[in-house]
């Protein structure tokens, strides 16, 4: 299986999905309930890069962000 790898770095991206609250940030808006963040992130301790892809209520449920927060290269 092939990995997405980090655009600074070259190195592995891992997923994470951990909850943030920021439902605000989404296309759904504020009081949607889609609360969990899923990103990848760079585990190079001298990248350590970001790359938040949308939100999640439940696992059915996913929501992108709002288009003036994503980082597109």
């Amino acid at each position: 299986m092939q990995m997405l790898k980090c655009p600074i770095c070259n190195n592995p991206l891992k997923l994470d999905i951990a909850y943030s609250g920021c439902d605000w940030d989404t296309i759904k808006g504020q009081g949607s309930g889609y609360g969990w963040e899923v990103s990848l992130f760079c585990d190079n301790s001298k990248c350590g890069s970001l790359f938040t892809i949308g939100h999640i209520k439940n696992l059915c449920d996913f929501s992108e962000l709002k288009p003036e927060l994503k980082c597109v290269n």
